[in-house]
């Protein structure tokens, strides 16, 4: 039942996509500073999305990066912690 659902979602997308689509293929002209971009809107809709898909992975990607390396660095320091327990508990005690 589920994944009819989603199969019936998934149709449901495409179908709305198309229709959008069919009715924004006129041209429209986009100024940038250094650019000037006529192209159909769905088109520059479309490479919009695209390019926010990426910049968004790479910032995902920068940050899954950076918490990578801390885990690794407390892992490490859980290890020394770790292994100086273990020789504190083996040394024997001494009565001043």
């Amino acid at each position: 039942m589920l994944a009819l659902l989603k199969t019936f979602v998934v149709v449901f997308a495409l179908v709305i996509g198309a229709v959008f689509s069919f009715y924004n293929l006129h041209d429209v002209s986009i100024d940038l500073l250094w650019l000037r971009l006529d192209a159909p809107l769905v088109v520059l809709l479309v490479a919009t999305f695209v390019l926010g898909f990426v910049v968004a992975l790479v910032l995902l990607a920068w940050q899954l990066t950076r918490v990578r390396g801390r885990l690794a660095q407390s892992r490490r320091e859980l290890k020394d912690a770790r292994a100086e327990i273990k020789n504190l508990r083996s040394m024997p005690i001494h009565d001043a």
